[in-house]
């Protein structure tokens, strides 16, 4: 069945809602077994909208759809899945299959109005309650997301929730660098998961695996995931897996990107009991950059850090971790930080090239283990170990200085770690607080 948006008279002048109608048309096609929803060029409001099996929704060129702005317009339907304290999406769709989202069109998330105007002196805009997520799909499977836009999105753009299936390709993602929590796309519990030729940019991590806390019937392993030939960017991770790692995530390949802006290139926490393992990236480019200190890290090519979250959980292993033909400029350095010896293991860092030069900002020199370290809150989340002060220090906690200065590489509790090919770069003569050592491990 094809219809078109069209048919069913919404307003699409950008301000009139149009839920409604859009909820018509997507009902219908579920009605008559699936098919296409064509949405034609216009500005179309509208708050959430909830998805069927074999459905396809289709955004010509010039289609527009603008997130509400009124969090009562979110409130139909409630996710099982909770981020950063909310439950509301724009595009919903739960145990469904043979999903797609398509077309040149574009998604609006009108982010600004969920932020205060101004950032604080780490450089943080304080967000509101319950923010929407863009597209939440939960226990799906077949699921495809392909050539649209996505911009100026409140939370969390793209959250994948223990689906099956999934192909994502020339998508496009577009945020705020100011906005926290603003996640491009979050790969949860998922398998069989190819992402390809796309673009990620936002102040939070670009593209995240995870294993969220979840319920039981969403709880499983994140495995079998390939990102290949895309552009991230991001003032956190450009690529991330964890923090939260309730359960294992084995199987990733990372190969032919561009990490860019980014305060960390690749990013590996280890923090809630699942094990990682298997985990390839190769062919990459990348720029590190310290970015405001609110965003957890340190201009770090590669961080990977397993500690405990809870004291009472001990956090999973990682490793079979390989590092190879990578090539880049960082004003940080390679850190990898075990709690426990022996938690990170069989690491290869091979064929790298890494260019260190002298940052502009404060806090070249130091590492960050961020999250969690605020003894307010042990075991918190979000904002609580995100930019809270040690009034001792002024810095933020877990944010310590290397022992002897900035390396190229420190490593601390790990085990069978190889490296070879490792070319490094550095100013001549080193400025002040940069460690002789290139290679420190401990």
């Amino acid at each position: 069945m094809h219809l078109s948006l069209a048919d069913f008279h919404p307003a699409a002048d950008g301000e009139t809602l149009d839920t409604a109608a859009l909820q018509r048309a997507l009902d219908q096609l579920a009605a008559h077994g699936g098919g296409r929803l064509t949405v034609p060029p216009g500005r179309y409001r509208c708050g959430t909208l909830i998805l069927s099996s074999d459905s396809e929704l289709h955004l010509e060129a010039g289609a527009v759809l603008l997130a509400s702005r009124r969090p009562e317009d979110y409130q139909r339907v409630e996710t099982q899945s909770e981020a950063e304290r909310s439950r509301y999406a724009l595009l919903y769709a739960c145990g469904q299959r043979n999903l797609t989202i398509s077309g040149k069109g574009r998604i609006d998330g009108d982010g600004e109005v969920w932020f205060a105007a101004e950032r604080d002196d780490q450089g943080y805009r304080q967000p509101q309650p319950h923010r929407p997520r863009i597209i939440v799909f939960e226990a799906c499977e077949q699921v495809t997301l392909e050539g649209f836009s996505i911009v100026q999105a409140p939370m969390w753009t793209v959250h994948l929730v223990s689906c099956r299936h999934v192909h994502i390709d020339h998508l496009t993602i577009d945020n705020a660098m100011t906005m926290p929590n603003t996640d491009a796309l979050d790969i949860d519990s998922c398998e069989a998961v190819f992402v390809s030729n796309s673009y990620f940019s936002a102040a939070d991590d670009a593209i995240c695996i995870k294993t969220t806390a979840k319920p039981a019937a969403l709880r499983r392993p994140a495995r079998q995931i390939t990102i290949s030939n895309c552009l991230l960017r991001s003032y956190s991770c450009a690529f991330k897996i964890g923090s939260e790692t309730f359960d294992d995530i084995e199987d990733v390949t990372v190969t032919h990107c561009t990490l860019f802006d980014s305060n960390r290139g690749i990013g590996i926490l280890s923090r809630d009991g699942g094990t990682m393992r298997r985990l390839l990236f190769s062919h990459l480019t990348f720029v590190c950059r310290h970015a405001p200190p609110c965003h957890w890290g340190k201009a770090d090519p590669l961080f990977v850090s397993v500690r405990p979250r809870d004291p009472a959980v001990q956090p999973g292993r990682v490793e079979q971790l390989q590092f190879t033909h990578a090539s880049g400029t960082a004003e940080g350095a390679i850190n990898l930080h075990a709690a426990r010896p022996g938690d990170i293991r069989n690491v290869l860092i091979a064929d790298v090239q890494l260019r260190q030069v002298v940052s502009r900002q404060s806090g070249q020199g130091e590492y960050d283990i961020r999250p969690p370290c605020n003894p307010e809150a042990p075991t918190g989340m979000g904002m609580d170990n995100a930019y809270k002060c040690d009034p001792a220090t002024g810095e933020a906690f877990g944010v310590e200085r290397y022992p002897h200065g900035l390396p190229a590489l420190f490593a601390r509790g790990v085990e069978d770690l190889r490296w070879r090919e490792l070319a490094v770069e550095r100013p001549e003569p080193l400025p002040p607080g940069w460690s002789a050592e290139r290679f420190v491990v401990d």
